[in-house]
């Protein structure tokens, strides 16, 4: 075991991202071509998946979004140690987290404390963060979390006692009225 087993929540997260390549890619890996490649790679998917998932916004958000995605890359490139890279990422991170609410703020310089107070971090004086679910994706959230609950052969058993049944309810709202799982 070396120094680097202590980052598991980020091996693990990347690993959600790419699979068990990554994993063991990174798992006691202190090679820093490696690290390198899966942080950029990181930062790519979180601009890919941004892009494709974002379909309401204005052009300098998608701007900021890049810029961060492009500085983390090129910082990462530049950087000699893990512990650099991962600072980096965390620094990237903390940028598109606040963009995502409305915007980062820029009180670097400023000798004001500020406080964690209501009012003090309202972020939407430039742009508002609207989160929709259409009715196909509350479904999806419905099926998902029952399966997880019931498994996947109780959950087949419901649905195609759901089809035969010929009710004109969704699956969700079908099995609420029925007190099915």
């Amino acid at each position: 075991m070396n120094r680097y087993t202590s980052y598991m929540i980020l091996k693990s997260a990347i690993e959600n991202l790419f699979g068990s390549e990554a994993w063991y890619a990174l798992k006691e890996s202190n090679h820093i071509p490696t690290w390198k490649k899966y942080a950029a790679r990181t930062l790519t998917a979180v601009l890919f998946s941004i892009k494709e998932t974002v379909e309401i916004y204005d052009e300098g958000w998608m701007q900021q979004i890049e810029e961060n995605v492009e500085r983390g890359i090129i910082e990462i490139n530049s950087k000699s140690t893990i512990e650099e890279i991962i600072g980096v990422l965390a620094g990237i991170f903390i940028n598109i987290s606040f963009l995502q609410v409305g915007f980062m703020p820029h009180r670097s310089g400023s000798g004001r404390k500020y406080q964690l107070r209501k009012g003090k971090w309202k972020f939407n004086h430039q742009r508002q963060v609207v989160y929709l679910q259409t009715k196909q994706q509350k479904e999806d959230i419905f099926i998902g979390d029952q399966q997880r609950k019931i498994g996947f052969d109780a959950q087949f058993d419901l649905m195609s006692e759901h089809r035969n049944s010929g009710s004109d309810l969704s699956y969700s709202e079908w099995c609420q009225q029925n007190e099915k799982p």
